[in-house]
């Protein structure tokens, strides 16, 4: 069974909302719980995707099993930045290379449609340490920790920020 990657569109938004109803029941698995993942929910950051970002769905035989998306936050001082980034991936589909190939087509894209984006930012709990350690593999870098900033089944934890940031242009000098 294949897995393609393509560009999502609005029409996707019932089958990414059931993905993220899915993803969310699990532990770990969003940041949101099922009944937070709303229409309004899915519809804003599809919008904003389409509009100033990148937005990618993959399917195995017509089933959405994936979903990665981060966008500009439309102000002037972070222009640079596509920030927002959230990736759910059906626990069917996890531990087959899938995350790796939506990060890498997500930043392939961010390199080719946004050339003035020089930082992808995300956010990460501490104790998804195999999540941390793809990031890192794709380039991604620590930069702080938020203390306590995420309540979960095991108390407090913290949201690690992360950041790809783009080659610059070969030294000249």
């Amino acid at each position: 069974m294949s897995i393609t990657i393509r560009p999502f569109t609005l029409q996707d938004a019932p089958a990414i909302r059931q993905l993220y109803q899915r993803v969310s029941a699990e532990s770990g698995g969003l940041a949101r719980q099922p009944e937070e993942i709303t229409e309004e929910y899915v519809h804003h950051f599809l919008t904003r995707s389409l509009d100033k970002g990148v937005g990618l769905v993959a399917e195995r035989n017509g089933e959405l099993v994936a979903e990665i998306h981060a966008y500009q936050a439309g102000l002037q001082i972070f222009a640079h930045v596509l920030g927002d980034l959230t990736v759910a991936i059906d626990v069917s589909a996890q531990g087959q290379g899938l995350g790796r190939r939506l990060f890498t087509e997500l930043l392939s894209q961010t390199k080719a449609r946004f050339p003035e984006v020089s930082r992808v930012e995300l956010l990460v709990r501490e104790s998804n340490t195999r999540a941390i350690a793809l990031y890192e593999k794709l380039g991604f870098r620590q930069e702080g920790r938020f203390e306590g900033r995420v309540a979960g089944a095991q108390g407090l934890e913290a949201d690690i920020p992360m950041a790809w940031h783009a080659p610059g242009p070969p030294d000249t000098t």
